[in-house]
């Protein structure tokens, strides 16, 4: 401000509200031409005036610049007072001095405006740029008019406003169907985490760490597969949030973000704990808006009313996804007492929501000819359980191969061939059991082999997509359906080749009696993946870590007429996050328990996540596979680089986990044989705590046993 000449100025002296852009000024309350006005007229008229810069016991400015443009014949700035109107009645002293309240949420309105010139009525100009920041708060002794007052009174957002306007938001949410929220703890949030908590109908988790809090709240939503919200406060605990918002928009989970922010008059002018949070997500987020809380009217409760919905909604809407809500909120952020809330009647009758979504019917193309011959379905990830039963019930009435991830749902039934990753990495087997006719559904399996087989085919590739998403990398599919596979295919009965289907079948089984002799009776890695897809009851979830984990899940367990549900975080497919997502897929899960199968580095990466055990109230059967460090890297070309390979890919850690789960009140086994993980599993299963049952493994000797696994499944499909 040096240059405004305002150095030395007395704290409150000389301090105006800047009038609204574009305000014409009132002329009737002026009697003099070419003076000053300022926010009202003065107790008294003054007798002489002076030089702004000085203070009121002074008559040289305090800048000495001020003097030195004076000797440059530069005009000094008018006495900032105005001689009263000779109309007006003087007012009372009480007048003259801005209440406290009203000097915090003070605002420009149209009256008491600033002039530079009055000699000529026209729009005053402004040299401020439009981004400036409130109006300075009136000083002591400063006269504020007391019709400004009395309009400011009008205006103000109170802490009932916000509290207003917050519940009917959450009772929104609820009304559409959210059941479950996270909460992270902070101050500006508070309004925010009140009003969920206080909404019976959607259970609160509270956590203490806002990356857990997002990917809990992930887990939750992926498994419900019902927008979950969560809130934080502002700063850089909104940033945390940013790893689950990208997983829920690359995974399509859907997910509400509601973080509180500054608000703008304390933006970029040194506020602590305040960032840009505007689109602070960027496009990880299908929609973002800035709620503002203000005075809670009957038109404004409406408009809350219909944002929680239009919220609710886009989230659900195809392609699922995460939307986020930024509300800048002013203090107070407490009620001043704990008094009921006036009755909110804006609400529909019968608890309906305010706005209902209808998604309306996806179509596919009519007519054409039915796919007919050597046709296979490949079945990725699907968020839809029931439909995945149905795509396995009609490739078994059709007699088509499908080659189910286990993500997708439909790895059960006659026709699933789950061990297609090892039979496609035999070139002769793929080259041989090439189509006339693909189909496809959900996302792109992980299998890198089926990837690479489906990019070099020549025949018809059909994608089928509720949501219209594009997954196809290699750029092979020809047409696109926007809908599921049924709106086309439903029960008809299509033409097949019963002997395809033969080949594909026995090729699958001779890869499984390969495994289940390679295996043989030592507990490994491959083989908990195995054995936890045969135990697991069918209402138990199991919930897959990224990188090795995932891998071994798609290789490893048999197709079962009614296996477990298994899920796992493959949008941006990270290992960040896995413990607390497992936790929220376990408060989200209605019935039946939820096992977590993670490696050391991804259990290590997420290690607060296992607060929420003893926080929460919540079981969890976590099988561990350490292997001291990242055993997938052992698979890639860079453990050749022998020099730095250890210390900077594998990354061993020596870390104890009996001790973490002490720490964090969790039990802990350690498995030596198969017997004695499936004791365990069984164990935690029935129990009511979280369990880590720990496999220890030999990244050398887990990478040679894969070897021997693939060996053995080719051998199987050539016999001598």
């Amino acid at each position: 401000m040096d240059g405004c000449g305002h150095r030395g100025r007395l704290p409150g002296e000389h301090r105006r509200p800047r009038p609204p852009l574009g305000e014409l000024l009132d002329r009737h309350v002026l009697d003099l031409v070419g003076e000053r006005v300022v926010g009202g007229p003065p107790h008294v008229s003054l007798d002489r005036t002076r030089d702004p810069r000085t203070r009121t016991d002074q008559h040289q400015p305090l800048d000495p610049r001020s003097e030195r443009r004076r000797e440059r014949g530069m005009q000094g700035e008018p006495p900032a007072h105005r001689v009263p109107d000779q109309r007006e009645p003087r007012r009372r002293e009480l007048g003259q001095v801005a209440k406290h309240r009203l000097e915090r949420d003070r605002r420009s309105l149209g009256r008491g405006a600033v002039a530079p010139d009055v000699g000529r009525e026209r729009t005053i100009a402004f040299p401020e740029r439009r981004d400036h920041g409130v109006p300075a708060r009136a000083g002591v002794r400063e006269a504020v008019e007391e019709d400004d007052i009395a309009r400011h009174q009008l205006r103000i957002m109170t802490a009932t406003d916000t509290y207003l306007l917050l519940r009917a938001f959450c009772d929104e949410l609820a009304r559409c169907g959210m059941e479950h929220a996270c909460t992270a703890p902070g101050s500006r949030c508070t309004p925010i985490v009140l009003s969920l908590v206080r909404e019976e109908r959607i259970r609160s988790w509270s956590h203490i760490d806002e990356r857990c809090a997002g990917f809990f709240a992930l887990g939750a939503g992926k498994h419900s597969g019902r927008p979950v919200a969560v809130t934080c406060t502002s700063g850089t605990a909104a940033a945390n949030l940013a790893p689950a918002v990208i997983e829920a928009r690359h995974a399509r989970v859907p997910l509400i973000v509601l973080t509180a922010d500054r608000p703008p008059e304390l933006r970029e002018v040194g506020a602590g704990q305040t960032i840009d949070q505007l689109k602070l997500y960027g496009d990880a987020v299908k929609w973002f808006f800035e709620v503002g809380v203000d005075e809670a009217t009957p038109a404004a409760l409406r408009f809350i009313r219909t944002l929680a919905c239009r919220a609710y909604w886009t989230a659900v809407a195809g392609p699922p996804g995460p939307v986020h809500l930024n509300f800048p909120l002013r203090e107070p952020l407490v009620l001043d007492r704990p008094l009921p809330l006036p009755d909110d009647d804006t609400g529909r009758a019968g608890a309906r929501p305010y706005v209902t979504c209808d998604p309306g019917v996806s179509g596919a193309p009519a007519g054409g000819t039915p796919p007919s011959g050597r046709i296979v379905i490949v079945a990725g990830s699907d968020r839809d359980p029931a439909a995945a039963q149905e795509l396995a019930g009609f490739a078994a009435r059709n007699r088509i191969p499908l080659l189910a991830d286990p993500l997708s749902g439909a790895r059960r039934g006659e026709a699933a061939i789950a061990h297609y990753d090892l039979l496609l990495r035999d070139a002769e087997f793929g080259a041989a059991h090439r189509p006339e006719f693909v189909i496809r559904t959900g996302d792109l399996p992980t299998s890198k082999p089926l990837r690479a087989w489906l990019a070099g085919l020549e025949t018809a590739q059909i994608a089928f997509d509720p949501d219209g998403a594009w997954q196809d990398p290699d750029a092979v599919v020809g047409m696109r359906i926007k809908a599921p596979y049924r709106a086309l295919l439903g029960d008809r009965v299509l033409d097949t080749d019963g002997d395809w289907f033969a080949s594909w079948r026995a090729a699958d089984d001779a890869v499984a009696g390969a495994i289940e002799r390679t295996l043989g009776d030592e507990l490994s890695e491959p083989m908990a993946a195995r054995r936890l897809g045969e135990w697991l009851p069918p209402d138990a979830t199991l919930f897959v870590a990224s990188s090795m984990p995932i891998r071994d899940v798609e290789e490893f367990v048999a197709g079962r007429r009614d296996g477990p549900r298994i899920i796992s975080n493959r949008g941006a497919n990270g290992i960040d996050g896995t413990v607390s997502s497992a936790f929220g897929a376990r408060a989200a899960a209605d019935e039946g328990p939820v096992v977590l199968l993670i490696g050391d580095v991804a259990l290590a990466h997420d290690i607060g996540g296992l607060l929420a055990a003893s926080r929460l109230g919540l079981a969890l059967t976590i099988v561990l596979l350490n292997n001291d460090g990242g055993g997938i890297f052992h698979f890639l070309p860079v453990a050749g680089e022998t020099d730095a390979f250890e210390e900077h890919v594998a990354t061993p850690h020596g870390l104890d986990f009996s001790k973490a789960a002490a720490l964090y009140g969790c039990g802990f086994e350690r498995a030596h044989t198969v017997a004695e993980l499936r004791a365990a599993v069984e164990a935690s299963i029935a129990g009511d705590g979280t369990t880590i049952i720990e496999v220890r493994t030999d990244r050398e000797e887990n990478l040679a046993l894969h070897r021997r696994v693939a060996e053995a499944a080719l051998a199987a499909r050539r016999p001598e």
